[in-house]
């Protein structure tokens, strides 16, 4: 008895905080804007190679079936659904080899549409196959895309 007691508080706080968890961030989301990823000093990498990742990024991202609508940089999220929507932003902080593969490393910050709130900042790692014939072309589609599986995972913790 004295066990029910105890476990039973505990129970109902765990079974809240969860809840609240889900109701911050709720899969599928409304809308998701993309934004340009920006390139980290030192990077060594063009502008050019951040598009081919953005344009990756845009193209899987409702793939990734996060979102019933994916917005583009330069659009904008409906009033309405911005209650439930999410801005993507980003920085590309390595784009080369650490042993024998090739590695984008990039910092995702998520940000509420409605008012604008960090919800959450993580590093994305992602890799890519090493080749002489690779151009910035593929390697920035390729994980772009690769991009947006990682943060779809990161969103289906938060909901």
């Amino acid at each position: 008895m004295k066990r029910l007691i105890i476990a039973a508080p505990l129970l109902i706080a765990v079974v809240f905080a969860g809840s609240l968890a889900a109701q911050d961030v709720q899969l599928p989301l409304n809308s998701i804007q993309v934004k340009h990823f920006t390139l980290a000093e030192g990077v060594g990498k063009t502008q050019e190679f951040a598009d081919y990742f953005y344009n990756g990024l845009l193209r899987y991202m409702p793939k990734t079936k996060v979102a019933a609508l994916v917005v583009p940089e330069e659009g904008a999220v409906a009033e309405a659904d911005a209650a439930n929507a999410l801005v993507v932003e980003g920085q590309l902080l390595f784009v080369g080899h650490e042993g024998m593969a090739g590695i984008v490393r990039s910092e995702i910050s998520l940000y509420r549409v409605s008012d604008h709130k960090l919800v959450k900042t993580f590093t994305a790692e992602v890799p890519y196959k090493r080749s002489p014939l690779n151009k910035d072309k593929n390697v920035g589609e390729n994980t772009g895309e690769r991009t947006a599986i990682a943060i779809q995972k990161e969103l289906k913790k938060l909901g």
